[in-house]
C-alpha cells in the first residue's frame, strides 16, 4: 500500500495495521487521526473534566492498539469499537472516582452574550452531571457525538427502543432541572 492512507477505508487501514513495519504505523496514525476528536469529546463529556478525559482517551487507544494486534481479532466498525472501549474505561475508572467538573460545547447558545452563554453551558454541564450515567451516556452519544440510535446500540449493546427512552428521559430531566433557571437567563 502507498504511504498515503487517507483514501483508504477503515477495513483497508485495519488490514494494514495488522501487518508489520511502516504500513502498520502509518495505518494506526491514520485511524487515530480519523477518530481522535470524536473519541476525546466523548471521553470529555462522559468524565466531565480534561484530566480524566485524557486518561480515558489514552487508555482507549492503548487498548485498541494492543487488543487488535491479536491474530484472531477482527473489527468491523472501528468507531463503535473505540467508543465501546472508551465507555468501558470510563465505567471502570468511575468506580473509584466521583466526577464533578463543567465542560463546554460551543454549539449551544451561540447567539447569547458570552457571560450568558457561559452560564448556560455551566448549568447544562451541571444538569448532565446529575443524570444517571446511562441517561447521560445516551444523551451525549446522540446529541454531542451525533450518532444514530443504531450506532449507539452497537456501542452500548442496548436496544434502540431503550436508548430512545433514555434520551427522552434525559431531555425531560435536563428540562426539569434547568426550567427554574432558564426563565431568569432569558429575561
Amino acid at each position: 500500500m502507498p504511504e498515503n492512507f487517507s483514501r483508504y477505508t477503515d477495513e483497508q487501514l485495519f488490514a494494514a495495521f495488522k501487518m508489520s513495519g511502516k504500513e502498520k504505523d502509518a495505518a494506526f496514525r491514520e485511524l487515530f487521526a480519523r477518530y481522535e476528536r470524536k473519541v476525546y469529546l466523548f471521553c470529555l463529556r462522559m468524565s466531565g473534566n480534561p484530566e480524566d478525559a485524557n486518561d480515558i482517551f489514552q487508555e482507549t487507544f492503548t487498548r485498541f492498539y494492543k487488543q487488535t494486534q491479536k491474530d484472531n481479532e477482527q473489527v468491523s466498525n472501528i468507531l463503535a469499537y473505540l467508543m465501546t472501549s472508551a465507555r468501558n474505561v470510563f465505567l471502570n475508572s468511575r468506580r473509584n472516582k466521583v466526577y464533578w467538573s463543567p465542560f463546554e460545547d460551543e454549539k449551544i447558545a451561540s447567539n447569547a452574550p458570552t457571560y450568558e452563554r457561559t452560564e448556560l453551558l455551566n448549568m447544562i454541564s451541571s444538569a448532565l452531571d446529575l443524570l444517571d450515567v446511562s441517561y447521560r451516556e445516551a444523551f451525549v452519544l446522540r446529541f454531542y457525538q451525533g450518532l444514530s440510535y443504531k450506532e449507539i446500540s452497537e456501542i452500548t449493546g442496548d436496544s434502540v427502543s431503550s436508548l430512545k427512552v433514555r434520551v427522552m428521559r434525559a431531555k425531560d430531566q435536563i428540562r426539569t432541572i434547568l426550567s427554574p433557571y432558564i426563565s431568569d437567563l432569558i429575561r
